[in-house]
């Protein structure tokens, strides 16, 4: 009888969503879950991807405990925590212009809201593209929770769902940016003028404390690189990637190192690429942004109205008839019979 009732409910909570939950969207926990991350995020994204979208079903607090695999949601309060993607890392230049810069980490977002029963719509930026050799370097995505009905913004950054993606320009070996509030990507080794040669960056610390994502480190620089007309070792590693949730990618180095640069992650910006004489690399992908949802309260419980004070009816008993009162005794009295005197004797 249980199975049955809940049977019951599925199907009325079947008929209450808006038909397009089915039909448009994947279903988040079928197409962006990552068990054992417990978040969704990118998965398999297509070249050129700026985010991908899916449907979120949040069920009514009387189907808690329903024996459904994860993600399985029930209304109530949750702690959000979000973040768009970082920056690609941007390519090396060739005739030792220098290495590529990494990309921005992005700052990830916080949020308690109140969850009703319904369908959300999950926006979820992608990491930049990591720029190719005399190529444009993407910036990373933003990401967003959004009422599927009405379209009204719970979470992350409006209008993330129509963004387009955006760039920085070839031959400025700068990395990708990421949302506003993050953190930097470190330059990549430059060419400058006689003497003067900047070796690779660190990327930035997050600006946002208390997640475990790091800065990563620049790449190494030859020790023993041809010096020409007195100048130093040519500098041309590749910068570090900014801190976001995740750590940013570590430069590619020079040193003899074949490790390419290194992709961001959960957000953290990608590293730049080594330059060189006659080689020259591209830059790595910056961190996918992601969202994550815990439940912090029940759902709110209905009031019930207070009873209706009735009052009694009012019985009016109808006063007993009395009986006629006696009719009450004259005053009036009779005088007394008057004695009547004897007949006088005739004295004759």
């Amino acid at each position: 009888m249980k199975n049955h009732r809940l049977a019951l409910m599925f199907l009325a909570c079947a008929a209450a969503y808006p038909a397009y939950a089915q039909n448009v969207l994947p279903q988040c926990g079928n197409s962006n879950f990552d068990q054992a991350r417990g978040i969704f995020t990118i998965i398999n994204p297509a070249p050129d991807t700026v985010h991908q979208q899916c449907l979120l079903t949040v069920h009514p607090a009387q189907m808690a405990g329903a024996q459904n695999p994860a993600p399985f949601l029930v209304e109530g309060r949750y702690d959000i925590l979000l973040s768009g993607g970082g920056g690609g890392g941007a390519a090396g230049e060739y005739w030792n212009r220098g290495g590529g810069g990494g990309g921005g980490g992005a700052a990830p977002m916080r949020s308690t809201q109140y969850l009703a029963a319904g369908v959300y719509k999950l926006t979820i930026g992608t990491g930049g593209a990591g720029g190719k050799v005399g190529k444009a370097t993407d910036d990373g995505n933003l990401t967003n929770i959004t009422n599927a009905d009405t379209g009204v913004l719970i979470a992350g950054y409006a209008g993330a769902e129509v963004a387009k993606q955006t760039s920085q320009p070839a031959g400025i070996a700068h990395g990708g940016v990421a949302s506003p509030g993050g953190s930097t990507g470190g330059d990549g080794g430059d060419v400058g003028p006689k003497n003067s040669e900047s070796a690779a960056q660190a990327g930035g610390e997050s600006q946002t404390p208390g997640y475990a994502g790091v800065a990563g480190q620049a790449g190494i620089e030859r020790s023993n690189a041809r010096r020409d007309d007195g100048r130093g070792p040519q500098a041309n590693a590749g910068g570090g990637g900014g801190a976001s949730v995740g750590s940013g990618g570590v430069g590619e180095s020079r040193d003899g190192n074949t490790r390419p640069a290194m992709a961001g992650d959960l957000g953290g910006g990608g590293a730049g690429g080594r330059g060189g004489f006659f080689t020259a690399h591209p830059g790595a992908q910056g961190g996918h942004g992601f969202i994550q949802l815990a439940m912090s309260g029940p759902a709110r419980q209905a009031i019930a109205p207070a009873p209706e004070m009735v009052a009694a009816p009012v019985v009016i008993a109808a006063a007993p008839e009395r009986a006629p009162a006696p009719a009450a005794a004259s005053t009036e009295t009779t005088p007394a019979p008057v004695a009547s005197r004897p007949a006088r004797k005739d004295r004759n």
